[in-house]
């Protein structure tokens, strides 16, 4: 079964991150994940609040789109890169934690598109078998480059295949962002079906707005089923804008997600 997890960040925000995860464990979810990967301390509070109420840290993020400084489609930065990938990697281990998201920054002007997905590929391959000897995981995400991230480098899922597929590491996988991609080139679950053994992980958020799952114009309880039955087991993030009240929200999504109330 496909293992639903929240984005702690967005969710019970006046909390400290231990008491997010119990309010998140009595909505009925076991999994979470976070947009932090830098501070180990914060990532162990999450896990040690996670082992009292069944609740696991799944995902990372390892870098973010706008940090120049080690994009990896910057082929200067592939030592800062790497580094950071190892760091944030050990950081993330250190509470259980397996994998982790990697952007790859904004378009760098005045350099061809080529040149840049060289230093990606290039980037990948030394951090992906860097962190395969802690058997730990990267996934690439391409991201909508309509609406919320304009200068990034990846908009199109196809082109994130490509990519992983010639890192050529079992570890190096792409984030599925069911949100950007839906914006981007929908025929959603055609290509999820063609393409489910090159990802690693999957977001989700409702069109328009990015906001709650039920409300929008996907069907994500049929986008799930569809998923499940390409044979993923792995995790969906939830990483929606809520405009419902916490616990309303996520009470409502897991009922619309698994048709009972928690």
């Amino acid at each position: 079964m496909v293992k639903v997890d929240v984005l702690i960040d967005l969710f019970f925000k006046e909390l400290p991150w231990g008491k997010r995860v119990e309010k998140i464990a009595k909505c009925g979810f076991k999994y979470i994940e976070t947009w932090g990967g830098g501070d180990a301390k914060i990532l162990q509070e999450m896990a040690k609040a996670g082992k009292g109420c069944g609740v696991k840290l799944v995902s990372v993020v390892m870098n973010f789109a706008g940090e120049d400084n080690v994009a990896p489609i910057r082929k200067e930065n592939i030592n800062r890169f790497v580094q950071q990938m190892d760091r944030y990697s050990d950081n993330a281990l250190s509470a259980g934690c397996k994998q982790g998201i990697v952007t790859t920054g904004h378009t760098v002007q005045g350099r061809g598109y080529q040149d840049q997905r060289a230093a990606l590929v290039a980037a990948l391959h030394k951090a992906g078998e860097l962190v395969a000897k802690k058997d730990f995981r990267l996934n690439l995400e391409p991201l909508n480059t309509e609406i919320d991230h304009p200068y990034y480098y990846l908009s199109s899922p196809l082109e994130g295949v490509a990519i992983v597929k010639e890192v050529g590491l079992a570890n190096v996988k792409m984030l599925y962002d069911v949100y950007h991609m839906g914006i981007m080139t929908g025929n959603l679950v055609t290509f999820i079906e063609a393409n489910i053994k090159w990802i690693g992980h999957f977001h989700s958020a409702g069109i328009p707005g990015r906001h709650e799952l039920f409300d929008g114009e996907l069907n994500y309880p049929f986008i799930l089923e569809r998923i499940e039955k390409a044979g993923y087991k792995d995790y969906f993030g939830m990483e929606y804008m809520p405009l419902l009240p916490c616990p309303e929200t996520l009470v409502k999504t897991y009922k619309y997600l698994f048709g009972k109330q928690k």
